[in-house]
């Protein structure tokens, strides 16, 4: 126990003061106690117990329960497949709105709790259920339909440019808590963090790889230096190869990737050409592709960095160019969350979102965990939209005005592209404004400043952990009993199911 947790559960202190101390506690264990000291003192605690609320069905989910727990309890493996078959996803009821998580700092209704596990305990009841029961073909139709409802969650990682150890406290924390989903996407800053992901092994990962990675970019070559013109193009593209070389090796694929991790990385990147559409990279639809050139062409910041092309391994092993006559820039600019594309490759049905984009940070909000959404985030959404219209119409008259023109027109469609994107998921792991710097965006750090971004990751990401253990236990449960049905009947799936 810290000293500052102890002071605090052993004396009269408000509400304000255990809030405070959250706010300070460096590991999840001090803050988790605070935690549980505010839930008993507000109240929250008693609002818990209670399964009654307007913010989901409780009744729905009260008799579901009911109907699980004594069909566990008299072993009846015919009544739990016909109510599993009934439905098994994750928003019963509306059980798994945000808001449900937002009431109190530990979790949700245990109800709620209750539910999940008894869905999960289930499971791996009608797995164990002898054959003369319930046969292996009925088990595994039955499994793979419910894995196909349920769906699984992925991580998307914004960009962010030197904001990114904010995603390294993020992650670290998942990995922490064994709750790092397999499917991950980032862009940018982003993908750096995701390239990473689908190269280390789980046992580098545990070892807090994340809390003590660092990119060595030279004090003089930092993006606000560059923007200025104070350094060279080249001396800009000499810093990012020196990152490259320090996160992945140059003949990693994609399918080398997965092959060594099972983890499905996705990196998004933008197109050079305006008409041309932005492309997610990955060992499905780019299985080939050198992580490395992918990574290159996300951090292409345009203005500072030429279009990149893209490499692949080809058929005698040696690199070729990949879709020859196309470059590509930045992908935050197009494609930062790319949730659509995810969803059908992965059957991704559920989306933890670590953002710190410093363009659109300033304007959105959590509005998920909220009951009603407020003026302020209606007034945020429509300036958004206002100015995305605007720079629309000054694009278009800019194309019209010579070479100098259509160049700015250029620069314009990319911050247009970024407004026009959905930057929320399921779970939103937002950095707060009060950690935020632009300065940070810029590799401007003073002393400390990154092991702090890292710890306001973490700190993010707490609250956050019960409403993402929830949403993974059934899916990593469904997971889990496929590939084990799967090397009983000798099919080899080292990593899993994915994808469908």
């Amino acid at each position: 126990m810290g000293v500052l947790v102890a002071v605090m559960t052993r004396s009269a202190v408000s509400l304000g003061d255990i809030e405070r101390g959250m706010q300070q506690a460096c590991t999840y264990a001090d803050w988790l106690e605070l935690a549980q000291l505010h839930d008993r003192q507000s109240g929250a605690v008693i609002w818990q117990a209670t399964p009654e609320t307007t913010l989901y069905d409780y009744r729905e989910i009260s008799a579901r329960h009911a109907k699980l727990s004594t069909s566990l309890q008299q072993g009846q493996a015919d009544e739990l497949l016909y109510a599993l078959n009934e439905g098994v996803h994750g928003n019963m009821g509306g059980m798994g709105r945000p808001v449900l998580y937002s009431q109190a700092y530990c979790g949700t209704k245990q109800l709620i709790d209750d539910y999940v596990a008894s869905i999960s305990t289930a499971l791996d009841f009608i797995h164990r259920c002898p054959e003369e029961k319930i046969s292996r073909a009925e088990k595994i139709d039955f499994f793979r339909r419910a894995s196909h409802c349920y769906g699984r969650s992925a991580l998307l990682l914004s960009g962010g440019a030197g904001l990114i150890y904010f995603h390294h406290g993020v992650v670290q924390e998942l990995i922490d808590h064994d709750l790092l989903p397999r499917v991950i996407s980032g862009s940018s800053a982003g993908a750096i963090v995701a390239a990473q992901l689908g190269m280390m092994s789980d046992d580098e990962l545990r070892s807090g790889y994340f809390e003590t990675k660092r990119y060595h970019v030279p004090t003089r070559a930092r993006i606000l230096d560059a923007m200025r013109g104070r350094v060279s193009p080249a001396e800009v593209k000499a810093v990012r190869e020196q990152v490259l070389e320090e996160v992945i090796a140059r003949d990693m694929t994609f399918q080398d990737a997965f092959e060594k991790t099972g983890r499905y990385i996705n990196i998004s990147v933008s197109p050079a050409e305006k008409h041309q559409l932005s492309r997610l990279m990955n060992a499905i639809t780019s299985p080939n592709v050198y992580i490395r050139s992918a990574l290159s062409a996300s951090i292409a910041i345009p203005g500072m960095l030429p279009p990149e092309r893209l490499y692949a391994r080809g058929f005698d092993g040696s690199p070729r160019p990949y879709l020859e006559g196309r470059r590509w820039v930045d992908g935050s600019l197009s494609s930062d969350l790319p949730a659509k594309r995810m969803a059908r490759l992965y059957g991704v049905n559920h989306f933890i979102v670590s953002m710190i984009n410093p363009v659109v940070v300033p304007f959105v909000e959590d509005v998920k965990t909220r009951q009603v959404r407020g003026v302020r985030s209606v007034f945020s959404e429509s300036t958004v939209r206002v100015a995305g219209e605007l720079l629309v119409m000054l694009e278009r008259m800019l194309a019209r005005r010579g070479e100098k023109g259509r160049a700015l027109a250029a620069q314009l469609s990319y911050l247009i592209a970024m407004l026009d994107q959905s930057y929320l998921g399921d779970i939103n792991i937002m950095i707060a404004n009060k950690d935020f710097r632009w300065m940070h965006a810029l590799y401007d750090y003073a002393p400390g400043d990154v092991e702090r971004l890292i710890v306001a990751g973490r700190r993010r990401t707490w609250p956050k952990l019960s409403m993402i253990r929830n949403a993974a236990l059934i899916s990593r449960t469904l997971d889990r009993i496929l590939e084990e049905l799967d090397m009983m009947t000798g099919v080899h799936a080292p990593h899993g199911r994915l994808p469908k």
